[in-house]
């Protein structure tokens, strides 16, 4: 394929979108491909084996483009003749940023008929917290607004670096295929041999990122000071940015002041690999590059649990979480791994192991097929809804089916539950249980309450002339009737479950009215929880006979919904992780169902 790749700053490695386009651009080659690149900068000696480069000018806005060079980036002017000609021939065009020269590119793109997909790599948070309005919401929700009208809303794919920032683009009315490809880790970023450490020699953390507000490097600055070992920690950040004076203050505070650098790639690359510990204390992030290369070197990660950032998603156990902006919570999980070597030397070997999952090779590979069906026509994504019809199908659910439903069930059926106080209370969620009854879904949907589940059903549930409307407006998503429609249903689930929804599935299939016996599952369920990295909950339907004076009133037998405790996936393997899953949660079922009898 012949790719054309525009972004505005190119072979600069001082910022993670440019080394991601690099890195991607020489594996595309690598692999066999021809890549074009349009950047910002002056013509020179062509690299042997590199890209072809199409050379543009800088864009001087007033006010912005200061902005951006205290970001370490620059603003490209858009030239027609140059994009005209980096286009024309392509197979496909790559657009990183939504800037003059991509608008340009998308533009020049669709009127030669050449495909194109967009990246969102330019979180909006990142733009109000430097502007100073990371403490205001609104803000960063306009800047989404305007993006997707201004840019985004001309694109039938996206590239997302993240589940995390896919799930905000939905949120927030996106309509575009999706596509969650990490940015990868780059071949230089591996482990080398373990080497002794003396009594004597300081522990060693590093941060790396932009000396900039919303990444909090005085977080772990006040972190190292409340620390039990004090006296012991050297704390090193990789980057400069426009608090960099201002940290160098806080930091010669410190028994060991902190040591501030910027490093190539192959000297970070060094650095990481002589510290002891990595901290990522970032408010905001739209993936984590730094913190990806950190541990694919070795180094255990300790992560803020910032809602606003996609990093916790390399949290391997709640020691790899600190809470956002704590330094005392920081401070003890500092403490807690200096404390623990062999726990430390444990914990490194598990992330060496979990950083095979996000090599660049595998990214460039699941690009490479983006590529391919790049143009195709867009279509609604599954349990998509905007934000009117939300409203409408929340009013109706809490204002008249929950208590008309709970009036029906509870009080006239005699349903009861059990283990209400099992369900996690936060967080995305998926729930499985068994298929007996015409109103199971019912069952699980009080059960769950105050939560609202997302339920998957059979297409002809959501078709029927009658109470297909009903179904969709009660949270009825559809899964698709052939294989090939489940990667992008899945996908379209995986960013539900990231923005904290709770899906549910029935496992067994069809339903077997009043049947006491539990039937074999199928996988889908529990590769969407493994891959999503998401707790199951087994949810079983159990079957009593009437008591009281429901006896003289009712031959069927009464019904128990019970919930069980949650499964964690163990976050390393999701392949091993969808059996285990699978398996734990039909056991824990059975014994649910059979509890009684």
């Amino acid at each position: 394929m012949i790719i054309t790749l525009v972004i505005d700053t190119f072979n600069v490695g001082n910022n993670g979108t440019t080394v991601s386009a690099m890195r991607f651009a020489d594996t595309l080659i690598a692999r066999g491909h021809t890549v074009r690149v349009v950047a910002c900068g002056e013509a020179g000696e062509p690299d042997a084996g590199g890209p072809e480069m199409y050379w543009v000018p800088e864009l001087v806005v007033p006010i912005a483009s200061g902005l951006a060079h205290r970001q370490n980036t620059v603003f490209a002017k858009p030239v027609r003749e140059v994009l005209v000609a980096a286009i024309t021939g392509a197979d496909v065009v790559h657009i990183y940023q939504p800037w003059p020269l991509g608008r340009a590119a998308e533009r020049i793109a669709r009127r030669l008929g050449v495909p194109a997909v967009a990246a969102f790599h330019i979180q909006p948070e990142n733009i109000t917290y430097n502007i100073g309005l990371g403490w205001f919401p609104p803000a960063a929700h306009l800047v989404y607004l305007l993006l997707r009208v201004a840019f985004y809303g001309r694109f039938t794919d996206i590239h997302c670096p993240s589940t995390f920032i896919a799930a905000q683009l939905r949120q927030h009315g996106y309509r575009a295929r999706l596509h969650v490809i990490s940015n990868g880790v780059g071949a230089g970023f591996r482990p080398a041999a373990a080497r002794a450490r003396g009594d004597d020699e300081p522990f060693r953390i590093l941060m790396v990122g932009r000396l900039s507000p919303e990444k909090r490097q005085d977080v772990l600055i006040r972190a190292a000071r409340r620390s039990r070992h004090a006296g012991r920690i050297q704390l090193y950040f990789a980057g400069h940015g426009p608090r960099e004076k201002r940290l160098r203050r806080m930091a010669a505070r410190l028994p060991n002041p902190a040591r501030f650098g910027y490093y190539t790639q192959d000297d970070l690359a060094e650095l990481i690999r002589d510290c002891d510990l990595y901290v990522h204390a970032s408010d905001v992030e739209i993936e984590g590059v730094s913190c990806l290369e950190a541990f694919s070197c070795g180094l255990v990660p300790v992560i803020s649990d910032s809602r606003r950032s996609a990093t916790g998603q390399f949290a391997l156990s709640p020691a790899n979480l600190f809470r956002s902006g704590d330094a005392a919570s920081l401070a003890e999980r500092i403490d807690g791994w200096i404390e623990d070597p062999e726990g430390l030397a444990a914990a490194s070997k598990d992330y060496v192991r979990f950083a095979e999952l996000y090599r660049v090779e595998r990214s460039v590979r699941a690009i490479e097929r983006v590529y391919a069906r790049a143009g195709r026509a867009p279509e609604v994504p599954a349990g998509y809804a905007g934000r009117v019809y939300r409203m409408l199908s929340n009013a109706f659910y809490y204002a008249v089916a929950i208590p008309l439903l709970f009036l029906w069930t509870r009080v006239i059926l005699g349903v009861r539950a059990e283990g209400k106080t099992r369900l996690p209370r936060g967080g995305g969620a998926l729930t499985v249980c068994n298929h007996v009854h015409l109103l199971d879904s019912v069952l699980v949907g009080l059960a769950l309450f105050p939560r609202r589940p997302v339920f998957t059903a059979a297409p002809i549930n959501l078709e029927h002339r009658w109470y297909g409307a009903l179904v969709r407006l009660l949270g009825g998503v559809a899964v698709p009737p052939t294989p090939a429609g489940l990667p992008s249903f899945f996908s379209e689930m995986e960013l539900l479950l990231a923005q904290g929804r709770v899906v549910h599935f029935f496992p067994e299939g069809e339903l077997k009215p009043y049947d006491t016996s539990l039937r074999d599952f199928k996988q889908g369920a529990f590769h969407l929880a493994a891959q999503a990295r998401v707790p199951v909950v087994p949810l079983s339907i159990r079957f009593t006979p009437p008591t009281g004076l429901r006896r003289l009133v009712r031959r069927r037998p009464t019904m128990v919904i019970v919930i069980g405790e949650p499964i964690a996936p163990t976050m390393t393997d999701p392949r091993s992780d969808r059996r285990l899953l699978m398996e734990l949660a039909r056991r824990r079922m059975h014994d649910q169902i059979t509890r009684a009898a």
